[in-house]
Order: C-alpha cells, then sequence, then structure tokens
C-alpha cells in the first residue's frame, strides 16, 4: 500500500503539505501577535482614559483595522488543526471510502465558496488602494486590512485544494496514510 500511495503523488503532496504548514504558521503568529498587541492597545486605553484621563486618539480606529488580521491570517491554520466548527452528524457515520467522499464533497463546496468570495474581497482592497480610503477619525489607509482578507483567503484556498487532492487520493486508496487532511483531536482522549 506504501508504493501505491508513493504512485498517486503521497510524497509530494506531503512535501507541499509541510511548505504551506510553514505559511499557515508564519500567519497565525502574526495573528497571535495582533492580539496580543491590541490587548495591550486596550489596556492602555482604560489606564489613559482613568488615570489621567486622556484617551489613546486612533485606538477605536487601530482596532477596527487589525480585526482582520488576527481573523483571517489565522483562518487556514484552524482549517488544518480541525480547530473550526466542524458538522459530524452525518460525516461521523461514514467509514472508509464513504467518509473521504462525504469529506471531499464538503472540501469542494468550501472551495467554491472561496474561490467566489476571493474576487470580491480582491476588489474591496483595490478599490481602497486606488481611491486611498482611509479612516474617519485618524486618517489612516484602510487598503493594509483590506489585503488581509485577500492573503488570508488565497492560504485558505491553496489548504483546500491541497485537500482536495488529499482526499481525491484516499478516495483512490481509502488504506493510504492520511496526508493533508485536518485531523480533529478528540478532547477525552487528548485528556
Amino acid at each position: 500500500m506504501a508504493s501505491s500511495g508513493r504512485a498517486m503523488g503521497g510524497a509530494v503532496l506531503d512535501r507541499l503539505d509541510r511548505a504551506l504548514q510553514v505559511v499557515e504558521f508564519a500567519t497565525a503568529v502574526i495573528g497571535g501577535a495582533v492580539i496580543f498587541g491590541v490587548m495591550w492597545v486596550g489596556v492602555a486605553e482604560m489606564v489613559m482614559r482613568k488615570a489621567f484621563n486622556a484617551p489613546l486618539y486612533g485606538q477605536l480606529d487601530l482596532i477596527e483595522q487589525s480585526m482582520a488580521t488576527y481573523t483571517l491570517l489565522t483562518i487556514s491554520y484552524c482549517y488544518r488543526k480541525a480547530g473550526h466548527i466542524r458538522v459530524d452528524i452525518l460525516v461521523g457515520h461514514f467509514r472508509g471510502r464513504r467518509k473521504w467522499i462525504a469529506e471531499l464533497m464538503a472540501s469542494i463546496a468550501a472551495f467554491a465558496l472561496i474561490v467566489l468570495l476571493l474576487p470580491g474581497v480582491l476588489h474591496f482592497f483595490e478599490n481602497a488602494y486606488y481611491i486611498g480610503d482611509s479612516t474617519i477619525n485618524t486618517q489612516w489607509p484602510t487598503w493594509p486590512s483590506k489585503l488581509v482578507p485577500v492573503i488570508g483567503f488565497s492560504v485558505l484556498a491553496l489548504r483546500i485544494a491541497l485537500e482536495i487532492w488529499a482526499y481525491l487520493r484516499l478516495v483512490a486508496d481509502p488504506l493510504a496514510e492520511p496526508i493533508a487532511v485536518p485531523v480533529a483531536s478528540h478532547l477525552p482522549e487528548d485528556a
């Protein structure tokens, strides 16, 4: 079986998966750092407002602009770790080839959704960049925060494309080692 997994692109799939994991980890670290920074800006805002009656200028604009960063840059990492909300009511009862077919159908639907969303978020970014859109209070440019969904959805599209390849491989050979597919942790077993 190992040779059939290699013949079906298992080694290449594994290398691509590992390379994409590096990108996903980097974007997740950036998202985590932004959350940490937002937390400290919030603390500074409260201290400045209460202790010195001098709120931080632009704090609200900064928080609004950073929200996309810590949500959308981390989405592919979360998806790979199966940390997202999964509805396993039906798929959880399947085993073998049926399970992989059901997962493949769900991945194709997710990929179609992301491919439909990407042109729209790219259009929002382009509009903000070319017209010089800015925040109301601080006049900060909004295009960096509108570029983040393009990056986040692009990384997610790559993840789901790899996943589709992986599920096609598993449909062809259900006994092959699962590579590049999310593996949900079972909390009682992990504890």
